[in-house]
């Protein structure tokens, strides 16, 4: 399944992707997952704290990774909503997500601007019961303004 084209796929340079992280942004994730500590909604809250501005919860990254990932022509989107351009020339036709790592750093606070980079860390094959499977696994490091690291995190998409 893994053909010359495929491997020439996983040696491509992705372009970084950079996100203006916003109040609007970070209230609505913390609403999403039940959040109610006052740092994530409230300013005055989060400066007693001492963030310079609101504060994301954990693992807000992942809603910036999916921005970068969708936010595309709907022309560059597969039937299943997925970014053709993420997906590797493998012949499958169905996609699961498999293993994740993430590692959070500096807590991402509103205003800061977050750059993603993205690069493939490794594709291979393996014999499952219905069939080859391609497993890529990626890697997707997010740094602040600053230079931060705001999370790493190893994500692994299987294909059938």
């Amino acid at each position: 399944m893994i053909t010359d084209e495929a491997r020439a796929w996983a040696q491509q340079t992705y372009p970084d992707y950079v996100f203006d992280v916003g109040r609007r942004d970070i209230i609505k994730y913390a609403h999403a997952i039940g959040e109610t500590d006052p740092v994530h909604f409230d300013a005055a809250a989060a400066h007693e704290a001492g963030y310079s501005d609101i504060v994301a919860p954990p693992f807000f990254p992942y809603v910036i990774r999916m921005h970068a990932a969708h936010l595309v022509p709907r022309d560059e989107l597969a039937p299943d909503g997925s970014a053709t351009a993420d997906v590797p020339p493998v012949g499958a036709t169905r996609a699961m997500a498999g293993e994740i790592h993430m590692e959070l750093g500096a807590p991402v606070v509103a205003g800061d601007v977050i750059t993603v980079k993205k690069r493939i860390l490794e594709m291979y094959e393996k014999e499952g019961r219905s069939g080859n499977l391609v497993f890529v696994k990626m890697e997707f490091t997010f740094l602040n303004q600053q230079g931060d690291l705001v999370a790493r995190e190893e994500f692994t998409r299987i294909y059938r």
